[in-house]
């Protein structure tokens, strides 16, 4: 679980993790860029996107819509995929879970201050060895949100 208050609106923070115009402006890792290949941002639809770095490192990942209810709530499954969304396994982690789960809320503090909860968990079946590589990868998942939220802050000012 993590937890971050914004100086935006409760709808436009909404429109921040629906629009994937703006999702490709700060989700992905610090030094990673990312495009979407198809965006079909709705409850029952999907993406398919791919980052990548000034290393090479490319990574395409898809993401399936379960529940959108607006302004306050987005769920999805996520998963690490090829080009052609055949399931792969992450690139630095071959015991990370096949398959996340992600609820997002979001809930105004005021009239221009949103928080937004995230709850990040392992989906659908998975091994003892890739629920403890989740639950010992607690630390990175914070660093890795944290970054996002910090272009997120950049990106909500411009």
């Amino acid at each position: 679980v993590i937890n971050r208050s914004f100086e935006a609106p409760l709808e436009k923070m909404f429109q921040m993790w629906t629009n994937p115009d703006h999702l490709a402006k700060w989700l992905p890792p610090t030094g990673f860029k990312m495009h979407f290949i198809r965006a079909d941002i709705r409850p029952g639809g999907s993406t398919l996107y791919c980052m990548s770095n000034d290393a090479g490192i490319k990574m395409y990942g898809r993401a399936q819509y379960l529940e959108i209810v607006s302004p306050n709530k987005i769920v999805y499954t996520q998963q690490f995929c090829d080009e052609n969304e055949e399931t792969s396994r992450h690139p630095q982690g071959p015991t990370w879970p096949e398959t996340m789960h992600t609820t997002i809320t979001l809930a105004a503090e005021g009239p221009n201050t949103t928080r937004v909860t995230i709850v990040w968990e392992v989906y659908g079946k998975a091994t003892r060895e890739e629920q403890e590589t989740f639950n010992k990868s607690k630390g990175g998942m914070t660093q890795g949100w944290s970054g996002s939220f910090e272009k997120l802050e950049e990106y909500l000012k411009s």
